[in-house]
């Protein structure tokens, strides 16, 4: 009898050890745990976002729906939150940051994607394991967010709560009908 209940205890002791790994990957992938991307984050209000930018740039978000927040450094010097920035889309769903897309200056270190995305592999935290990449375009996966790094044109990065994202895509298609 004694050795039933010691089996039941290990088996339930090794199911919570098991459980333990995929309840902290759920939550480190969940969008409100996205990792910073010049200090934004994913669900972010247009008034924090604006906060973490600062005044030089002026974010104006409708109440409602969709809206898109672009800004180029091309022929100006980017303010000192986008050091190294040659261009910022913010893309918000009900008030909500949904997309961060950054294209970068060129980094004469970057010679490659693969040296760029072992860059961000540190800056973000996530093993370098953990990147797909395939025809040049390195994409992680985690939960509900994405992030998909490249260097075609500069470098670029770009991280999606695909759950707004799918929400807005649902919309656009209703919207053309």
């Amino acid at each position: 009898m004694a050795i039933f209940f010691i089996k039941i205890i290990v088996s339930c002791l090794c199911l919570l050890l098991t459980a333990l790994p995929c309840a902290a990957q759920e939550k480190q992938c969940s969008p409100e745990n996205s990792p910073p991307l010049l200090n934004l984050r994913l669900g972010m209000s247009p008034e924090q976002t604006q906060s973490i930018l600062g005044k030089a740039l002026k974010i104006k978000v409708k109440k409602k729906g969709q809206h898109t927040f672009f800004q180029n450094f091309i022929e100006k010097r980017p303010p000192s939150a986008l050091n190294g920035v040659r261009a910022l889309y913010l893309r918000f769903f009900d008030r909500s940051l949904y997309q961060i897309e950054i294209f970068y200056e060129e980094d004469s270190n970057a010679k490659t994607n693969e040296y760029f995305v072992a860059s961000l592999s540190s800056q973000l935290n996530f093993p370098v394991s953990s990147w797909q990449i395939e025809k040049g375009k390195a994409t992680i996966i985690c939960g509900e967010f994405s992030i998909v790094a490249d260097k075609i044109l500069n470098l670029h990065i770009e991280m999606t709560d695909e759950t707004i994202r799918a929400k807005v895509e649902e919309l656009r298609e209703k919207s053309k009908k």
